[in-house]
């Protein structure tokens, strides 16, 4: 049985959100009643934002309410901790709730000073428009859009457990999170280090197998609030979390900057799950592949390239399948080439799905990606 998808965005049960906007920031609050168990998963780059590392030493507290910033990264400045925790006391202020019980996120350039007082101004007007509504959810995720095209959020309910979530990201994505921010709230009653367990692993099975650019961000932050009302079994919250957390990397991999093509890359049967985790990563980020895709061309040699500079396989045991729109055409077969002319009309296709079959055990694993058009380069180009 699928999820029932809800209508309320982030604003699951008891859960408000707000987000403004002016020309050169926009500012996300989410907030509960009362402090809510709390996992995270942040980025593994060595220079971390202020706003990471003050959400990091906050986490073991529990939050209560998050807030967002988009338009600045605050980092690589001195001031970043400390502005990082002048804008949990700006909202702890707002919302009279502790600043310790305040997670924290930025995200955008780089190396710039953070105006506090826009951000201020912008936290107050944000703090008096919290909302338990889709519209509160939908201004939250609008907020945290830098390069972002398209909203990114999702609600869902299975077997009385419910996940809302909302998240931003398009360009700096790489295995091992990405340019993102994502915000999960769920009413299911589990421990911490339950949620913790289970939020790294779903980020290593959706987050951490997308890949636009092979970049990795200072600011990557995915944080899962619950607010504990619903008693469950953990393996449904583990599906449903998996569910929701697959489905927002697909969004993110389909709003790449400049993208034209979603792809979806399966290596199976692996001798193990790390072979097929970092084979199937490894041609999802190859820059040849990428452009192969974007100019509809079945070169099938960058594919096997790619997974082999990664992983040792025999060519000659192995399988290519291109899929789209349900069609599909099976390009290689143990090695040997088949007729491409069916490829090439499914290239042309805007979801396109490649398999890899290596015909050594029984691990398989997907990575989601998207193509790599000239646009990407005239966006990030320009982009400061």
């Amino acid at each position: 049985m699928l999820p029932r998808k809800l209508d309320s965005g982030i604003c699951i049960n008891n859960f408000r959100a707000s987000g403004v906007r002016n020309e050169e920031y926009g500012v996300a609050i989410i907030m509960n009643d009362e402090v809510c168990e709390t996992a995270g998963v942040f980025t593994k780059n060595s220079i971390k934002s202020g706003s990471v590392i003050v959400s990091m030493n906050n986490i073991k507290n529990g939050f209560q309410a998050v807030v967002a910033n988009s338009g600045n990264a605050n980092a690589c400045i001195r001031d970043s901790v400390r502005n990082a925790r002048e804008m949990c006391n700006i909202t702890a202020n707002e919302l009279d709730i502790p600043a310790k019980n305040i997670g924290v996120a930025s995200t955008g350039i780089i190396g710039r000073e953070l105006n506090l007082k826009k951000i201020r101004e912008l936290i107050r007007t944000a703090t008096s428009r919290l909302s338990n509504s889709w519209e509160g959810s939908r201004d939250a995720a609008k907020a945290i859009m830098t390069t972002d095209t398209k909203i990114k959020e999702i609600s869902l309910e299975y077997e009385d457990i419910k996940i809302g979530a909302i998240c931003k990201g398009s360009g700096m994505i790489a295995p091992n999170l990405a340019t993102m921010l994502c915000f999960i709230t769920t009413n299911a009653n589990l421990s911490r280090e339950t949620l913790q367990n289970e939020l790294r692993n779903s980020v290593e099975n959706s987050f951490n197998m997308l890949t636009i650019d092979n970049e990795m961000s200072t600011n990557d932050t995915v944080i899962l609030m619950s607010d504990k009302s619903e008693d469950c079994d953990v393996e449904d919250f583990r599906y449903l979390l998996n569910y929701a957390t697959i489905e927002l990397a697909k969004m993110m991999a389909k709003d790449g900057e400049g993208a034209t093509k979603f792809i979806q890359v399966e290596v199976r049967n692996a001798e193990t799950l790390n072979k097929a985790r970092i084979g199937a990563k490894r041609i999802a980020s190859s820059a040849l592949v990428k452009t192969a895709i974007y100019g509809e061309n079945p070169n099938w040699g960058r594919i096997i390239a790619a997974l082999g500079s990664i992983i040792e396989f025999d060519f000659y045991k192995t399988d290519i399948i291109f899929k789209s729109n349900g069609r599909s055409a099976k390009i290689v077969e143990n090695g040997n080439v088949m007729d491409i002319n069916d490829a090439k009309e499914i290239l042309r296709g805007n979801e396109i799905e490649i398999i890899v079959d290596i015909k050594q055990g029984k691990f398989s694993a997907t990575a989601f990606g998207c193509d790599l058009s000239p646009e990407y380069i005239r966006i990030n180009a320009e982009y400061n």
